[in-house]
């Protein structure tokens, strides 16, 4: 069944046909050879996808936490732990407030999804800027919002 959801979604991804605010995203990258992921530990994968993300010119800085800092950044998106979280999940875009930066269950329709996957997102452009997470951390955050974006420490005990 993920086989399946992921196989459509990466159709959808690559033709950039499906619907969100705004005409929609596109130019999006297609995940459906990634595994579907079922099991997350925020506060060390997630968390650690915003920290060790650096620009190859320069390991000293952070492609995601150089721009979006502690508790606050650039729209207002702190990605510093602890943070990122609560800055993330079922928080309005200022950029659009009909659109959720990750909307629990929809990671078609969350923001967060649609800057690491596609060129052009709904609003503002691809993140990090003129760089790109690999595949497998842009499946890994799909399946986490499809899931439910769980806080997990162990698996999904915390939800």
């Amino acid at each position: 069944m993920h086989r399946l959801i992921l196989t459509a979604i990466g159709l959808l991804a690559a033709t950039a046909s499906f619907a969100a605010p705004n005409g929609g995203p596109s130019g999006c990258a297609n995940i459906s050879a990634i595994a579907p992921f079922t099991q997350f530990n925020y506060e060390i994968q997630l968390q650690g996808i915003w920290q060790a993300l650096t620009d190859p010119k320069d390991p000293s800085s952070g492609l995601c936490t150089s721009c979006h800092p502690s508790e606050t950044g650039a729209a207002n998106l702190g990605l510093g732990d602890p943070f990122s979280y609560g800055n993330l999940v079922g928080v309005p875009s200022p950029q659009d407030p009909q659109l959720l930066r990750v909307a629990p269950g929809d990671p078609l329709g969350s923001l967060l999804f649609q800057k690491v996957n596609c060129d052009t997102p709904s609003v503002g452009q691809r993140m990090p800027p003129g760089q790109s997470l690999s595949l497998t951390q842009q499946a890994f955050i799909f399946d986490w919002i499809r899931l439910g974006a769980p806080l997990a420490r162990l698996g999904f005990e915390d939800r």
